[in-house]
């Protein structure tokens, strides 16, 4: 029996998982469609079966909830810094210098990166890419491109430190 044969023999199992993450019946049918596609491509035969007549229940799960979260993260709108300076506007609770000058820190900031930290940083949020698909894309370790955003954010946060205090006019 093929491994697609197996999984569909508990497809509602896999529909009633998908809805429980709190999807419409129709979205939950293309998440279990996006995981019989993933696990045929991708998943070793001795990885979804405990036996030749038994699926693990559990990779099985853990595939459609991954799919879910990467579904949901790139349905998370991308924000452009340029537009947050209305917001700031609008509430009159922030200096409209302040934050101009926190907007032109952080510009500076990174353009001022090494070139393939300001390609990974770009590419991940301002793409929005996943980790791993960078990693797929580009034959990148994962591992190394966490490490560099995490790096990158630091230095963001770091030299934007003071600039954000005058924006929110906070003491030190």
């Amino acid at each position: 029996m093929s491994k697609l044969e197996l999984l569909a023999k508990r497809h509602q199992d896999w529909m009633n998982m998908a809805i429980s993450f709190g999807l419409s019946k129709e979205d939950a049918e293309d998440l279990v469609q996006d995981m019989y596609i993933k696990m045929y491509k991708f998943a070793a035969a001795e990885k979804m079966k405990y036996s030749d007549n038994d699926v693990n229940t559990f990779y099985v799960y853990v595939t459609l909830r991954n799919l879910f979260y990467d579904q949901k993260k790139k349905q998370v709108p991308q924000v452009d810094i340029s537009e947050l300076t209305h917001l700031a506007y609008e509430e009159g609770e922030y200096d409209k210098e302040a934050l101009e000058d926190l907007l032109d820190n952080m510009s500076q900031c990174i353009e001022d990166m090494h070139w393939y930290n300001k390609k990974i940083f770009e590419i991940y949020y301002g793409k929005g890419k996943t980790i791993r698909e960078l990693s797929d894309e580009s034959k990148i370790s994962s591992n190394a491109i966490f490490n560099t955003l995490k790096n990158v954010r630091e230095e963001i946060k770091n030299k934007c430190k003071k600039d954000y205090k005058d924006y929110t006019k906070q003491e030190d």
